[in-house]
């Protein structure tokens, strides 16, 4: 402690010894508690010295401040360095551990394809060198100094991916990076909003190479740019088909599946079979094959080598198993700290079920295996794992080391010969495994069946928009998850929510409340229709009622006291204008009657539902419910000696009155990335099908049901296997709605089918096979739903649940 105090420039307050081997940011995921440097960040909507006591009580002794506060001198074991600024310090510590390692660093830098192009240089280099490269896509001001501290002294290369948002992040980066040899992939517009010019943003890049021996790319415009802003000594390794490249490259066929280029370079020129036809793979691999090629490989070897490249799985998958199990899909790389990650998201998940993981043997760790796997069991036993099963020589050879009831196979093969799966019922299965186990098979062996059409559910959109709307209020944060949280399922989504700490949780009825209970789900939940039938369930099962009627509340109160419970929360709803219920100002007086003797309830909070917050032309309609709901409350808040907490505001009165705010606001909508300010906001949920057959139709046929649409010209009317069974609404029939394919919208021709329909592909290059967009990141859902002529809302909850979810995360 006293050489990272001294390296970071902080003052120490010293405690008892510690060995520091991990570092953490991150509350929830400390998985070697006496042995972790947690870095306490503070941000515009957290700070984590708020939780310095909690990870004291786990057992984390060591930690970086920049808040000395009063109660930390109750904890008398820390150790404490107090820094002007913690991420400052982060990326000190980060930048000494880099130039102290005599590593051979390759920084990556780029609007896309980092992570391929890192992921693809792993595979191809790591059967000669011990390779370490970032984690995931850690290239941010954050992320680049984890994954730098994460370089042990066995590296020989080290791949580091950096990526900025706006200026000034660049120059921090490099000063940490420090690369010898840079990689350019591309210029995109990602975050052209944050610069004055297309120009600025590239001169932003740049600063990564101003250290370089070498800089690799695309020969072009760009690179010309770059070669302007750095040092006259750096050399330039470019790739193109431009005469001047280094290598000159040639397109000479491309396939469905793969594509042939004919590479020249120094007089040699060889065949380079591409497994991947598209244009970003193309540059991609010939990034990294520069590399190769700077390094001295020969032509037979990278040939060889590119012929074997697999396809990156860019993010963690969360799909639905058989037998109520949850598959946790990662296997597209096993290294020690992707390991870690991939725990940290396997403890987000359901809490009421039994946790179980699957691992190969690690590929790629420059640990000894004596070392190596004691370790993993360590973490296994840290992350209550009640099963684990190890495929793989090595994993086998240390069974010893690991929990008596984990069971062990040599290969994959042997694990689907022997296990049944039957053995796996309402568990949380984490599949994690180097590519050469083919653990897909795994996956598809334990993954519940169900046709191709899929609602991918982005997690780390979902916590953008979550984070946006903290970020405008300091209130308490309610976030509904009801009908099937607007479709993008209720257990994951709530997961997620609780591992992100908002406050309350609503569901229409006290069925969905039960099912988040059952699934694990203990932060309080809210239930906006509380049926007399289910009182008992929901004492039971700790869900709160809302109250709008006295009635109602009446009959609850009879059920607290049958149950001998006191001090139970409700909510009281108010009628300000909705009209749809709640009491209204006349009804108060007979409210606080009620509580003129004493009551098993308590009154948690007070609120109401605006009408239309979310359209300028209501806004004195708006106000005017407002300012009813404050004289309202008031008067109910002068009747009891306890703070009740109010709430008026949805998503849009979020963003569009933060003076009203109160204790407490609800999220919605917002959550899903709708914003009635077009704020930056991330779709969440997209709807995916592909397609399952092409036909060639003559001008002037008849397409589908009822003859409601003719070919204008010779068509490639394609089939996709979605229909208004699973949720895509008939009235989008026969051109008013279009699918997103190849790059290109194109329009549903005739009518929609119950299970299938029929899209219009004659101006694109699509084949069988090929992913279709319904709504998502192309086609805005708000844009859908304007077609129909009603609300996102609608379109969301009307995915058919016979539409398999899968969640994701970078």
């Amino acid at each position: 402690m006293k050489e990272i105090a001294n390296i970071i420039q902080g003052k120490l307050r010293q405690g008892i010894p510690v060995e520091i081997t991990e570092y953490s940011l991150d509350s929830r995921s400390v998985v070697a508690p006496e042995h972790t440097l947690f870095f306490a960040l503070t941000g515009s909507n957290h700070n984590a010295h708020d939780y310095i006591q909690t990870l004291y009580s786990e057992g984390v002794r060591a930690f970086v401040i920049s808040e000395n506060r009063k109660e930390f001198e109750h904890l008398p074991e820390a150790n404490l360095i107090i820094v002007e600024n913690v991420l400052a310090a982060l990326q000190q510590l980060a930048a000494y551990h880099r130039q102290q390692s005599k590593v051979e660093v390759i920084g990556i830098t780029g609007s896309n394809g980092k992570t391929v192009v890192k992921e693809w240089l792993y595979q191809l280099l790591a059967n000669d060198h011990a390779v370490y490269r970032s984690p995931r896509s850690y290239n941010s001001q954050v992320g680049v100094p984890l994954s730098l501290l994460g370089i042990d002294t066995k590296a020989e290369i080290a791949i580091i991916e950096a990526g900025i948002s706006k200026k000034g992040e660049m120059q921090r980066l490099e000063q940490m990076i420090r690369p010898d040899i840079g990689i350019f992939t591309h210029l995109g517009d990602a975050h052209d909003e944050n610069f004055t010019s297309r120009e600025e943003k590239l001169a932003e890049k740049a600063l990564l190479f101003t250290r370089c021996q070498w800089v690799i790319g695309q020969a072009g415009k760009a690179l010309q740019f770059i070669r302007s802003r750095v040092p006259a000594k750096t050399t330039f390794f470019t790739w193109g088909e431009e005469t001047e490249a280094d290598v000159q490259v040639r397109t000479v066929n491309i396939a469905h599946d793969h594509r042939e280029i004919k590479i020249s370079h120094k007089g040699t020129t060889f065949i380079l079979d591409i497994p991947f036809p598209d244009i970003a793979s193309f540059e991609n691999c010939m990034n990294a094959v520069c590399v190769l090629l700077l390094k001295k490989y020969s032509p037979e070897v990278i040939t060889s080598r590119v012929e074997q490249l697999s396809a990156i799985a860019m993010r963690l998958e969360i799909k639905e198993g058989i037998n109520n199990c949850t598959l946790v899909n990662d296997y597209y790389n096993s290294d020690p700290s992707s390991f870690q990650l991939a725990l940290n998201m396997l403890a987000t998940q359901d809490a009421s079920k039994e946790r179980v993981v699957i691992l190969s043997d690690f590929m790629d760790s420059g640990k000894g295996s004596e070392d190596l796997y004691p370790a993993i069991a360590e973490m296994l036993r840290q992350t209550n794992v009640m099963l684990f099963i190890g495929i793989g020589k090595h994993l086998s050879d240390h069974r010893y080391d690991f929990a008596p009831n984990s069971r062990f196979y040599e290969d994959t093969e042997h694990f689907l010969r022997q296990e049944e799966r039957e053995n796996f019922r309402d568990q949380v299965i984490l599949i994690k495994g180097a590519r050469v186990f083919q653990f897909e098979f795994i996956a598809g062996f334990l993954q519940k069946q169900s046709h191709g059409t899929i609602l991918e559910v982005d997690l780390d959109a979902m916590v953008h928009n979550l984070n946006h709307f903290r970020s405008l209020t300091d209130a308490h944060i309610a976030v509904m998850v009801k009908a099937f949280s607007y479709g993008s399922g209720s257990r994951e989504i709530a997961s997620l929510l609780q591992y992100h700490r908002v406050d309350y949780l609503m569901v229409a009825f006290a069925d969905e409340g039960i099912e988040l209970r059952a699934a694990g789900i203990t932060i309080p939940i809210a239930v906006m229709n509380p049926e007399r039938e289910a009182f008992d369930n929901m004492i039971m099962f700790d869900l709160e009622p809302e109250i709008y009627a006295l009635d109602i509340l009446e009959d609850f109160n009879q059920a607290l006291q049958k149950h001998g419970i006191k001090r139970f929360p409700v909510h009281i709803k108010l009628n300000t204008g909705m009209n749809r219920s709640g009491f209204d100002e006349q009804d108060i007086s007979r409210l606080l009657e009620f509580f003129d003797s004493e009551r098993s309830v308590f009154i948690r909070s007070i609120f109401s539902h605006l009408a239309g917050s979310d359209e300028a032309v209501h806004d004195e309609f708006t106000l005017g419910q407002i300012h009813l709901f404050e004289r309202m409350t008031e008067r109910i808040q002068a009747r009891f000696d306890y703070k009740i907490w109010r709430h008026i505001l949805n998503s849009a009165g979020i963003e569009r009155f933060p003076q009203y705010h109160f204790d407490m606001v609800r999220l919605g909508i917002g959550l899903h990335g709708i914003s009635a300010t077009h704020a930056d906001l991330q779709p969440v949920s997209s709807f995916k099908t592909y397609i399952s057959s092409i036909r060639d139709v003559p001008e002037g046929q008849s397409i589908g049901y009822g003859r409601k649409s003719y070919t204008t010209r010779p068509s490639r009317i394609a089939v996709i296997p979605v229909g208004y069974a699973d949720g895509l609404n008939r009235h989008l029939s026969n051109r008013t709605g279009e699918v997103h394919v190849k790059g290109k919208r194109v329009p549903i021709i005739g009518n929609i089918c119950m299970d299938t329909c029929m899209i219009d592909v004659t101006d694109t290059d699509a084949s069988i096979g090929d992913e279709v967009e319904i709504f998502g990141k192309h086609i805005p859902v708000t844009e859908v739903a304007e077609k129909l002529g009603t609300i996102p809302y609608e379109v969301l909850t009307g995915i058919s649940f016979r539409v398999k979810r899968v969640y994701y995360k970078e």
